[in-house]
């Protein structure tokens, strides 16, 4: 997504219900969402690691599942990552095939998310072998399953979420990354085919949603919850979904309706309920659908809202938070038992839970501030990868 121009961001520019829908058009509430999104997957793994060491939780499950089922914003980024991947590159897809369209699409996306998710494979590297050397104290059982040598070629190759080991490895997060690299690819045959094909989206959206329903019910988990084994398939259906979203969007249709301020909080607070009532995790995915699209479509209030500085911002470096707060997750997950048994703690103290969550927080951001800048950036605008670009575009 392409960073916002001042003009884009005015309170006019704004509120013109008049505007038409451009493929550079910047969609501002799209990207604040993605931010939201991010930090409620933090929220999410924190959790995970207070409740499976036995310190508590941040939000009792019996009560609620608010935190508990927030492994479901992942499928949200699934969704929004087809709607985007069309938005950008739609109008290259309609047409005849060409070779060099597509050589710039995945040079494109490969820069985008692929040096950040090395970086933090190396980082975790370099975690092991100094854990291993001078604080062993801190490795148990789960030592071995999250840092399996032999997965670790998965990890870099991108096929950890090829249901080739039993357990998420490494940065644990980054099996969503394996997968939407391979939704990158096989979606090539699917944006071409709906870039020249519009009215069969609804078509391509029910055999998605059906074959994400068959995958659901036939893995042993029997929710959304697929990462290491079949993660790839959910990403895939998930991501046509959200390639059918952007027809939507594109044609205008029921654009009266995902334009209403009320509706994006009739929707929220609909996957709200969904999350606080661990309702099947299904019902969440046509909510997921709309949210995106009542996003993408307001000029209300809601897009005044998450047009401010601080959402936008969190939304621009949202990947970086996603990516360096599982490297976070494996320091905590290590260390908080070594705490807990020198400082004698059964169940952290609603106190205790605010420090950890305010650490955990601080550190997750500040890393991602300086990788967004430092890694993220660079490498997404490396003068090579334009000049490939250049050399592609030469026999235009």
């Amino acid at each position: 997504m392409t960073v916002p121009s001042k003009d884009s961001l005015g309170a006019k520019k704004l509120l013109n219900k008049n505007e038409t829908y451009k493929t550079n058009q910047y969609l501002g509430a799209l990207t604040a969402l993605r931010g939201i999104a991010a930090l409620w997957v933090v929220l999410f793994h924190m959790d995970v690691i207070i409740f499976y060491r036995e310190l508590g939780s941040i939000l009792p499950h019996d009560w609620s599942g608010l935190i508990s089922q927030g492994y479901l914003w992942v499928d949200f980024f699934f969704i929004l990552s087809g709607f985007i991947i069309c938005h950008i590159y739609g109008e290259q897809f309609s047409g005849n095939f060409q070779t060099s369209h597509i050589i710039k699409y995945l040079l494109a996306r490969f820069f985008r998310i692929y040096p950040l998710h090395l970086f933090t494979i190396m980082i975790l590297v370099g975690f092991v072998i100094v854990i291993s050397n001078f604080i062993p104290i801190a490795i148990d059982d789960s030592w071995n399953l999250y840092f399996d040598w032999q997965a670790l070629l998965s990890n870099i190759f991108l096929t950890n979420a090829m249901n080739q080991h039993t357990y998420l490895s490494w940065n644990i997060v980054s099996w969503s990354i394996g997968a939407e690299w391979w939704a990158y690819i096989f979606g090539i045959g699917l944006l071409y085919y709906v870039a020249n094909n519009k009215k069969h989206s609804v078509i391509i959206a029910a055999v998605s949603f059906f074959c994400l329903t068959c995958l659901v019910y036939f893995h042993q988990k029997n929710n959304l919850d697929i990462t290491f084994d079949f993660g790839f398939l959910r990403c895939f259906f998930e991501f046509s979904l959200g390639v059918t979203s952007y027809q939507v969007f594109k044609l205008n249709l029921a654009k009266n309706i995902f334009q209403q301020d009320k509706t994006f909080i009739i929707t929220l607070l609909a996957l709200l309920a969904i999350f606080h009532l661990r309702l099947n995790d299904l019902l969440a995915i046509p909510l997921f659908f709309t949210l995106v699209l009542c996003a993408a479509f307001n000029r209300q209030v809601i897009l005044c809202l998450l047009s401010k500085p601080i959402p936008q911002y969190l939304g621009r470096i949202s990947y970086s938070i996603y990516l360096m707060h599982g490297v976070w997750f494996m320091v905590f997950w290590f260390v908080l038992p070594i705490l807990k048994d020198a400082w004698l703690i059964k169940s952290l103290s609603i106190t205790q839970t605010g420090f950890y969550i305010v650490t955990f927080m601080t550190l997750t951001l500040i890393s991602a501030i300086y990788s967004h800048r430092y890694i993220e950036l660079p490498f997404r605008y490396l003068p090579i990868q334009k000049n490939i670009k250049l050399l592609l575009t030469a026999d235009k």
